[in-house]
């Protein structure tokens, strides 16, 4: 059973692995075009998900909808080990994941503004094209995973004076999961891991701009600790008990994770009123990550599992600007640096993929009553070359040819 740990953890490590760690960033055409360094320059309906405290600056009711596209390249070497004979590579399918994104805001008064967020945080997809454990080993680990999550954010912003805005939001995030493997007796054998679940959790968010600094303003948010709770099933394509390589049943199983709670801050600078340029970096705390438990439902002989978990905090940069040739059209571009908290003694085949830089750039055209808004992003991963955890003997292994591409549009609309 305590191999088994390594094989279920990787199955709630996942959302955790989009992004350079486990985080989608990709809000609204004008945050992607941006790279995400929107948090204090103008407000959008899409700022509930980056800084909900600028909806105070929104006048009336406002509604944006869109949808990211995403499509991911990379590969996965495995070296020898017990179970793995030689050393072999297998590279992603050709998918394309879609984000979906909705957002609503209403001016209560001068004073008070509500809002609802409808967004993905968490996100991971992509199958392996070589899933006989003949041709390659990783699919012992996994060669097929889906995690799709939407968060739900009711929130009120309150603007304290002519400088100072705040916000506070709840967040209720669902979570669908399913991964695929290889077992290793008998030969031949799958098994599938599924689980979903909803978690709680909330942000604070603050806008300050000052009267002394009119060309400056500071956006910052903290987003709490979220626990989340999942209920699924492992079946076995033997329909009963497998050894995979320990006895893994076919049964009812539950889940616990603790996500890590990360701050966020971007400083803007005006340098005339139609141009604006923004800096920014997000701390998630990773070391708040310490394990994985993992119990199955109504079977008292088997143990509860604490599955540990390496990750380091992390950092993610990012820059933007906007300029607005006119009243109705705006160029933008954006650049980002992703720390990855991947451990090298404790890779998986989940996220074939170290540090990222992402280059973004797009284009917004407005009026005084409906935007559109486009980005297009390229994301440049870093090679990783270290080891599986001891759970999978240690294997040596490596992550190469990583990039992904997204495409963004939004709509957006004023009553």
């Amino acid at each position: 059973m305590k191999k088994l740990a390594v094989l279920v953890g990787t199955l709630l490590i996942a959302e955790m692995s989009f992004g350079a760690g486990f985080a989608l960033y990709e809000y609204s055409g004008r945050s992607t075009a941006m790279g995400g360094a929107v948090m204090a320059s103008d407000a959008e309906p899409a700022s509930l998900a980056t800084n909900p405290s600028l909806i105070t600056e929104l006048e009336g009711t406002q509604i944006q909808a869109g949808m990211t596209a995403v499509q991911a390249h990379a590969k996965t070497t495995v070296g020898t080990n017990p179970i793995v004979p030689q050393e072999q590579s297998s590279t992603l399918k050709k998918d394309t994941w879609l984000l979906p994104n909705l957002y609503v805001t209403h001016k209560w008064s001068d004073d008070i503004s509500f809002g609802l967020g409808m967004f993905s945080r968490y996100g991971l997809g992509g199958t392996y094209k070589k899933q006989n454990p003949a041709e390659w080993g990783g699919g012992y680990l996994a060669y097929k995973v889906k995690l799709e999550t939407f968060s739900f954010t009711p929130t009120i912003a309150v603007k304290a004076n002519e400088q100072l805005s705040l916000a506070m939001g709840l967040e209720a995030m669902t979570i669908d999961f399913t991964q695929n493997s290889n077992g290793i007796m008998p030969a031949g054998s799958t098994y599938e891991i599924h689980g979903t679940g909803v978690s709680w959790g909330g942000n604070f968010s603050l806008t300050y701009r000052p009267e002394w600094a009119e060309k400056w303003a500071i956006g910052a948010m903290y987003r709490s600790k979220v626990k989340q709770n999942l209920d699924g099933y492992i079946h076995t394509s033997t329909g009963a008990n497998l050894i995979a390589p320990a006895n893994i049943l076919n049964a009812d199983a539950v889940g616990a994770i603790n996500l890590p709670d990360s701050i966020s801050t971007g400083v803007s600078f005006r340098p005339t009123e139609n141009w604006i340029l923004e800096g920014g970096i997000i701390g998630t705390f990773w070391s708040a990550y310490d394990q994985i438990v993992i119990e199955y439902n109504d079977t008292e002989t088997t143990p509860t599992i604490h599955n540990k978990k390496l990750y380091k905090d992390t950092f993610r940069l990012n820059f933007g600007t906007e300029y607005k040739i006119n009243k109705n059209w705006a160029v933008r571009a954006g650049y980002v640096f992703d720390k990855s908290p991947i451990n090298k003694q404790a890779m998986d085949t989940l996220v074939p993929v170290d540090d990222r830089h992402i280059v973004s750039g797009g284009f917004g055209y407005k009026t005084d009553t409906w935007s559109v808004d486009f980005a297009y992003a390229h994301i440049f991963g870093k090679d990783l070359t270290g080891t599986a955890s001891s759970q999978f003997f240690n294997t040596p292994m490596k992550y190469s040819e990583g990039r992904s591409d997204m495409v963004a549009f939004t709509f957006g609309y004023k009553f």
